[in-house]
């Protein structure tokens, strides 16, 4: 293996879409076993970028190399040209819910083919039990693929990709659904391939995974490249976050709100949020504050917001408010991709799904003057940047999408935003101006119920944490906690 030989080489890549230029004539190498990052905020070019390496969205002009393969680029296909020299990770998995995880990750696989195409399943078992064994994830072969968790779901997509034994392997937000421990095995099996000599492109809103997965980064802004095949040894966070940007990005703090006499507009009492748990849950959330759950993913933190937000029933308890009347409640979902907004569908008609009933007249047809108004404060609030309202929500970049769908959250005015994962798969920017709209919001005298597995994120946002393992409330924090506090007790450290 030769680590000065490239084995991608990216010549003059440009694609617009309609009247926005994605990609400016850009230049991307990557060295045989070299883990690259390719970095940058929402909508510089990234995923464009990757797409047009693999063929999922063909370049319209420019050249490409993948080890002796060569294409030059005219907006036609030629994915099935490189298919056995690539292989794409996307943010979103593309599993066959309604296929075993078996039978997804096997699908295309001849080891498992008899006489005449027919299949042995019990090979395909055993093979997949040993697949999974190695990559240590505890799921059985036969689940369909449609009930599992986000984080499995998308292991198991990169699973898929990677047996597929091709010599380059695009990661893009790989870790955006994983779990601390589900990280550190895709990192072990990286380095692992790495040094069997695959090559990596590996994209990613993290910077400490940078630090700690990349040999070389390239970053690019506005469709353009503004970095090169620097090394990873001589960056730091801070540059690279101002590279990105373009300017200074200053890290922000956690405010605090609170106030001693503010009004409980939700509690829970006596909750048990599984047949399994044996002790019940208390937990009061006032006005004003930004309350964070943590804890290990499955440890119940994730069930007990959305018991919260009312979208799941408890075995046990309930969720009552002091006042007699239940507050509105806002909801950011886990997965944006998967239930936070509809792709075909405008700005617009995505926010105002959220509030139907306030935005319609009693008749039941929707003003439309009212829902212009309201909509276009609440993108102006979140931030929202698109060529008009009516863009298709799926053409936005992340971050954007992300604005949307909590601008859905808040279409109906609530006085508890509850959010899952609030700025899971967006740029540096797109998280600080999210952060400083969750600030807001309890500065306006809402409750926030934040749920995250970054420590910076609740470090920067939370007046309380609440640690949540083996469904049950296992500890707090409250004030002025410090950071390293905070990673002790979300590793069950007291």
């Amino acid at each position: 293996m030769d680590n000065t030989r490239p084995i991608v080489e990216m010549r003059n890549i440009a694609k617009t879409f309609g009247s926005t230029r994605a990609l400016r004539g850009v230049d991307f190498t990557v060295m045989h076993g070299e883990v690259h990052a390719l970095l940058g905020r929402n909508g510089a070019g990234k995923s464009t970028l990757v797409s047009a390496l693999s063929g999922f969205t063909p370049a319209d002009t420019g050249s490409i190399k993948i080890s002796n393969t060569e294409i030059e680029a005219n907006g036609q296909s030629y994915a099935a040209t490189i298919r056995g020299d690539i292989a794409h990770v996307q943010q979103t998995p593309r599993l066959f819910d309604l296929l075993s995880v078996a039978e997804n990750l096997f699908l295309e696989s001849h080891s498992i083919r008899r006489k005449y195409g027919f299949i042995s399943h019990k090979e395909m078992l055993a093979l997949a039990t040993e697949l999974l064994a190695k990559w240590n994830v505890d799921i059985k072969p036969t689940s369909l693929a449609g009930e599992l968790g986000a984080g499995t779901r998308q292991l198991l997509e990169i699973i898929k990709a990677l047996k597929r034994g091709v010599p380059v392997m695009i990661l893009d937000e790989p870790t955006a659904a994983l779990s601390n421990a589900e990280k550190r095995v895709l990192f072990e099996q990286v380095k692992f391939l790495k040094a069997a000599g695959v090559s990596f492109v590996y994209i990613s809103h993290h910077l400490d995974e940078i630090f700690e997965i990349a040999d070389t980064v390239t970053i690019l802004r506005d469709g353009q490249v503004v970095k090169a095949r620097e090394p990873v040894s001589q960056l730091d966070v801070e540059t690279v976050a101002n590279l990105m940007m373009g300017e200074k990005t200053v890290r922000s703090s956690r405010e605090d709100h609170t106030r001693p006499d503010a009004p409980a507009l939700l509690e829970a009492k006596a909750i048990r949020i599984s047949l399994q748990s044996e002790h019940s849950i208390d937990l009061t959330i006032r006005a004003g504050e930004i309350v964070a759950l943590a804890g290990p993913v499955g440890g119940g933190k994730e069930a007990l917001a959305m018991i919260l937000a009312g979208q799941q029933k408890p075995v046990a308890g309930d969720v009552v408010s002091p006042r007699g009347t239940m507050p509105t409640i806002g909801l950011v979902p886990t997965d944006r991709h998967a239930s936070g907004y509809v792709g075909m569908l405008g700005v617009r008609e995505n926010v105002t799904i959220g509030g139907l009933d306030v935005l319609s007249g009693p008749l039941g047809f929707v003003e439309l003057r009212k829902e212009a108004e309201h909509v276009q404060h609440l993108a102006k609030q979140t931030n929202v940047i698109s060529s008009s309202l009516e863009q298709p929500v799926g053409q936005l970049s992340g971050g954007n999408q992300q604005k949307v769908v909590f601008a859905r959250a808040l279409c109906r005015s609530p006085e508890v935003i509850v959010a899952l994962s609030p700025t899971r798969g967006v740029d540096v920017g797109a998280k600080e101006q999210l952060y400083a709209l969750l600030r807001d919001l309890a500065k306006n005298g809402l409750a926030v119920v934040v749920v995250s597995d970054e420590e910076d994120e609740i470090d920067q946002l939370a007046n309380r944490v609440v640690i949540v393992v083996h469904d049950q409330i296992v500890d707090e924090l409250v004030g002025d906690y410090s950071m390293q506090d905070l990673i002790l007790r979300m590793e069950g450290v007291s």
